[in-house]
């Protein structure tokens, strides 16, 4: 039997990093590939990275983060890094199944020549395929201090939310959303058509007579607007990222259960929902649920916010959250696509609005209040006194309120 050499990984990396070949042009043909609105602080992440530390790009399956790290790529040969200082690897294949990352390293810096003191730029994609994985990049980073390490992962316990790294973590994490809707106007390339520069130059007004069409566009984006790749919003989510693959990763081997939790919380996106409702619909014991519900968050697909009482105060037992679908359209792949008349639609409306916060350092502090008799849709919290900061009352009847009492 034959066993994969060091000759068939350096094969396999000349196909995943072809600017090695000085000829192929790779920038030029990315140039005009669109990026999305996050690429530039992303860029800035890994031009900002420190010695002995790792950035990782984060988001669900299909969300492009392997076209913005080759676009980032790109982008370094463009502004005169050497080509063969670049390192890319998709880690999902299968020739680098049994391959540490210590091991593909020694093969690119061996070719050409590198040592420590090189300034270097590893991309591993879905890097969640390496075992020890959060070990292993810092400790690559500490062993070559001018190289810069990012890698992107599909899922993962990384954190959901983006920002500064803490103190005492050697990994920061960017994490990439769902398209957000003036992204989906923008590569669908109708903005300009719905929008004009206000008299300030500074903000963009709607055209006379556009609310329709824009409407119309809102209700394409539920339906379909979540992913750059429209295929992926209508195709099977449960054999992109639901898949059995993925979620051995997390110890999770009935993927039936799965499946038939994700399509009841989609099911229930902007709903208030209880782990003892969860497990009587599933049937399951909680610690199962609950490890479900981890890696669903952790895959990016749902987002769970916290529940905190009339006077804002958290519960000392979480019994019950909030859940989100991380992009609306996310229902439509799971039930078919809804009309505007939809009693769920203000839903997804809402599901729509809280995507937004995704890939800010924000999100983590959005809960949800309710109690007997009230409640509150959407709260900021504040990071530092754990108090109201905001609070977002989301109402959809368009009728006035009777004279004399408030709306």
């Amino acid at each position: 039997m034959q066993s994969i050499s060091n000759d068939d990984l350096s094969i396999r990396l000349m196909v995943d990093n072809p600017w090695w070949d000085y000829s192929s042009g790779f920038e030029s043909k990315l140039r005009t590939q669109r990026k999305r609105d996050l690429f530039p602080a992303f860029f800035r992440s890994i031009q900002d990275l420190g010695q002995g530390t790792g950035l990782v790009l984060a988001g669900t399956l299909g969300v492009g983060k392997t076209v913005m790290l080759r676009q980032a790529v790109a982008r370094l040969i463009e502004d005169g890094v050497p080509p063969s200082a670049v390192f890319y690897a998709s880690l999902a294949s299968p020739v680098y199944g049994s391959v540490d990352l210590i091991r593909l390293l020694e093969i690119f810096t061996s070719r050409h020549g590198h040592g420590p003191e090189t300034e270097l730029y590893l991309f591993f994609d879905e890097i969640q395929y390496a075992g020890d994985w959060q070990d292993i990049l810092p400790a690559l980073a500490r062993a070559w201090p001018k190289a810069r390490f990012v890698a992107a992962v599909s899922s993962d316990a990384t954190a959901i939310t983006t920002g500064e790294m803490p103190s005492d973590s050697e990994i920061s994490t960017f994490v990439l959303p769902a398209l957000t809707f003036p992204e989906f106007l923008r590569f669908q390339e109708t903005e300009e058509n719905l929008f004009t520069e206000g008299q300030t130059g500074s903000a963009l007004v709607l055209q006379p007579g556009a609310i329709g069409a824009l409407n119309e566009a809102f209700l394409e984006y539920v339906n379909t607007g979540g992913f750059p790749d429209e295929n992926m919003a209508t195709g099977s989510i449960a054999d992109r990222v639901l898949n059995k693959d993925l979620a051995s990763l997390h110890g999770i081997s009935d993927t039936r259960e799965l499946n038939r939790l994700f399509a009841i919380l989609a099911k229930n996106t902007a709903l208030e929902v209880s782990i003892e409702e969860l497990t009587k619909a599933l049937g399951v014991a909680k610690n199962t649920l609950r490890k479900y519900l981890d890696y669903l968050e952790h895959a990016y697909l749902i987002r769970r916010l916290p529940r905190v009482d009339q006077s804002a105060q958290r519960f000392k037992r979480a019994v019950a959250f909030k859940v989100y679908l991380t992009t609306p359209c996310l229902y439509a792949a799971v039930f078919g696509p809804v009309d505007s008349e939809s009693e769920v639609f203000p839903r997804l409306a809402e599901t729509a609005l809280v995507s937004q916060w995704l890939g800010s350092k924000t999100a983590a502090n959005l809960a949800y209040s309710s109690w007997r008799g009230g409640g509150i849709d959407l709260l900021a919290l504040d990071p530092e006194s754990d108090r109201p900061s905001h609070v977002y009352e989301i109402d959809w009847p368009d009728d006035y309120a009777p004279e004399g009492k408030k709306a």
